[in-house]
């Protein structure tokens, strides 16, 4: 950590101070919203708005990838409270066409610079557009995009309602959403970005619309699942769903030896497989490292488990259920309390980076070896790894994400997604390979040293079981479909996320992109997947 605060304060000093035209943007904000905005505490104009600093301090500073925090640091930080105001930052931004801006709403995503800005305009959404607020009629909650879903689970619990949200309390809202969104309830519902039945948008020229499936209908479909590009969403009308039976739900957190592997492996192909129950699901967790592995000597899988009602029926988790657990904390619970698991996600002070492979769930014993051989792969190249990087710690893992077919048919009975997800294609897995470092350091080496075991993984896969159709595949390329979609809440930022969701899909991105940003204003001036030429 203290050298972490040492290359934080190298950074700092080396920075470039803000242009001249930043600063007129931040000087407007600043004289139309003073209780709004909040100026580098360290910059000229810190004094100006010392009430604010704490907060300037707060937004700027908590993300997943600390190198998002002191490797950039925004000349001032807006906290718009409506659409309007986010509107009027959009139309000054508009007349200094070299001010750079970021949005943030939970600091999730781990990609430098997607949601943090050098010496430009941070928009920060976590303070002032983080409500859930339940409709009159009930079918819906109005939510903020700054929100993190364990504050909105605790909101919509009231009612005994849920909406389809992360599956971690300290997830944000916003880029989960549009990104897509994978949820312990998404077998029944579909994916996060599938339940939003209404966004309030502003877009490139300023202007603030409502985004529905009747009125703007390119822009809403473009914005499940299409990211940030095509406007800068402000609220979100979320469907509402009953929280399991009279409040509770069943889930919790199971962890296993390593020797337990090998019968997780086929436990998990099984599940995708047969997928006994929509209102089930499952997220297993493998990690390694510490240094040296010393990790894999404390523990070893981890599963986190779900059932929609207070006690899972006979049947469901029958295969998870007979293998030995180390530890297990599961049954009957809110599902706020639920999504505190693990501590909710809360990481923050070190390096971060995700890349997401998809992958067929193959026929039942090739299925395992492959999960072997991938499991192998990652704990041997960890281990060399760390004796290289001496004693840093560090933390590599791989989260397989069953894609059912069940998930497939509930995003298509919602309207579909940017994503394309068809039933017909069989069951795929969302693999998130994930790294988490100390040293800064290994900013660079690290997210590369992940790339470079991910797709090795993916020639071995190709190579070994290429061609061998997934579980309750009807038809498609197999070749296209075994690996694809992608999931742009997991890849990496030199990932082609768009490409992924087939040709058809990225001609109507793009075709919306031309129509609701023509200038490519979010393309050039935020972070953010951008649409291939």
């Amino acid at each position: 950590m203290l050298s972490s605060i040492v290359f934080a304060s190298i950074v700092a000093l080396a920075s470039a101070a803000p242009s001249v035209d930043t600063l007129a943007v931040c000087n407007y904000l600043y004289k139309s919203y003073p209780q709004y905005i909040a100026y580098d505490p360290q910059g000229v104009n810190g004094l100006r708005t010392l009430a604010n600093a704490s907060l300037w301090t707060q937004t700027n500073t908590v993300y997943w990838n600390n190198q998002n925090s002191y490797a950039f640091r925004s000349a001032c930080t807006f906290f718009p409270k409506t659409a309007e105001q986010v509107s009027d930052v959009v139309k000054q931004l508009n007349r200094y066409p070299s001010v750079k801006f970021a949005i943030k709403g939970g600091g999730h995503q781990p990609a430098p610079g997607f949601s943090s800005t050098s010496d430009g305009v941070l928009l920060a959404f976590e303070v002032n557009l983080a409500s859930a607020i339940r409709t009159p009629d009930g079918n819906h909650f109005i939510v903020g995009p700054g929100g993190r879903w364990g504050d909105i689970y605790k909101k919509t619990g009231e009612t005994n309602q849920i909406v389809v949200g992360g599956r971690l309390a300290h997830i944000g809202v916003g880029g989960f959403a549009l990104g897509g969104g994978l949820s312990y309830y998404s077998a029944q519902y579909g994916l996060t970005c599938d339940n939003v039945d209404q966004f309030e948008v502003v877009l490139a020229d300023g202007s603030a619309v409502n985004a529905t499936k009747s009125q703007n209908t390119e822009l809403w479909w473009s914005l499940r699942g299409g990211g940030n590009q095509f406007g800068i969403v402000t609220r979100m009308w979320m469907q509402a769903h009953p929280e399991g039976v009279g409040g509770q739900v069943w889930g919790g957190l199971r962890a296993y030896s390593p020797d337990k592997r090998q019968a997780l492996f086929r436990a998990i192909t099984r599940f995708v497989r047969d997928y006994p129950d929509a209102k089930a699901a499952v997220i297993p967790v493998f990690q390694f490292g510490l240094p040296l592995n010393v990790l894999n000597v404390i523990t070893g899988p981890l599963l986190f488990m779900f059932y929609d009602g207070p006690t899972p029926p006979a049947g469901v988790f029958d295969e998870f259920n007979a293998i030995s657990s180390l530890s297990d904390d599961t049954g009957a619970k809110r599902y706020a309390d639920l999504a505190q698991e693990a501590g909710g996600g809360g990481l923050v002070g070190f390096g971060t980076s995700f890349r997401e492979i998809t992958y067929p769930n193959l026929p039942e014993n090739k299925m395992v070896d492959f999960f072997s051989h991938y499991y192998d792969a990652t704990y041997n190249s960890t281990l060399v790894n760390g004796i290289q990087s001496g004693l840093d710690v560090q933390i590599t893992g791989f989260d397989p994400q069953p894609l059912s077919v069940r998930v497939a048919r509930a995003s298509q009975a919602q309207g579909g997604n940017a994503l394309g997800l068809n039933p017909d294609h069989g069951d795929r897995i969302w693999i998130e390979n994930n790294f988490v470092w100390g040293s800064p350091l290994c900013q660079d080496r690290c997210p590369q040293y992940s790339k470079q075991v991910s797709e090795t993984l993916l020639e071995y896969q190709k190579s070994t079981f290429g061609g061998i159709a997934p579980t309750n595949y009807k038809s498609g390329d197999i070749n296209t479909v075994n690996y694809n979609p992608l999931f742009m809440n997991d890849v990496a930022p030199d990932q082609d996320v768009y490409s992924s969701y087939g040709p058809t899909n990225l001609a109507r991105l793009k075709a919306a992109k031309k129509l609701y940003d023509p200038q490519g204003f979010f393309t050039n001036r935020q972070g953010g997947f951008k649409l291939p030429a």
